[in-house]
């Protein structure tokens, strides 16, 4: 996978990726609405960079993340995954993370779109869907701002580090997508 936008490369991860990924999986700003929990041990970056740096396609019922790289350095500044649903090939969901060091720059508006065509036109998803936890204002304003549509408000409905957290669903037909970027 590869796919640039102006300022960023969504690619496979690498093993030099593996400090400063551990790195924002240890922020507790960037780990506070996320279910990884704290501490996320060198280990554990170890195996999941491997598991992923090989991965090329989509495939049903199977997680893939995506290293989101600064096109200039290729400094590794977040990650953005993809699921295909199990009981429906044409519905997917995405997630993502930036590290703190880069919030605020625009980088999840810029990237999201790029996987957004590549699912919608490349894979001819028929829908894309997305959640986050309802305290985390600057990721549902993300999802917002590029045309989801908030479907649902579950309260208390996921554990993180111990704590019940309360979620909002997004969702996006792939008309919709077209409709927006007038396909």
């Amino acid at each position: 996978m590869l796919l640039q936008t102006q300022r960023l490369i969504l690619r496979n991860f690498k093993d030099c990726d593996l400090d400063i990924f551990v790195s924002y999986r240890n922020d507790p700003e960037v780990a506070k609405y996320q279910g990884w929990g704290l501490p996320y041990p060198r280990e554990k970056g170890e195996k999941f960079i491997t598991s992923m740096k090989d991965k090329f396609a989509l495939k049903q019922a199977d997680w893939i993340q995506y290293a989101i790289a600064l096109k200039d350095t290729d400094e590794l500044i977040g990650d953005l995954g993809c699921y295909v649903r199990k009981d429906d090939a044409r519905q997917a969901k995405i997630g993502y993370t930036i590290a703190s060091k880069h919030w605020r720059k625009g980088y999840a508006t810029e990237v999201i779109p790029f996987i957004l065509e590549y699912l919608f036109e490349d894979m001819d998803m028929h829908r894309v869907a997305a959640d986050c936890d309802s305290e985390n204002v600057a990721s549902y304003r993300t999802l917002e701002k590029l045309g989801f549509r908030r479907e649902a408000y579950f309260v208390e409905s996921f554990l993180v580090n111990g704590v019940y957290t309360s979620e909002y669903h997004y969702g996006m037909l792939q008309r919709e997508w077209r409709e927006k970027n007038q396909r």
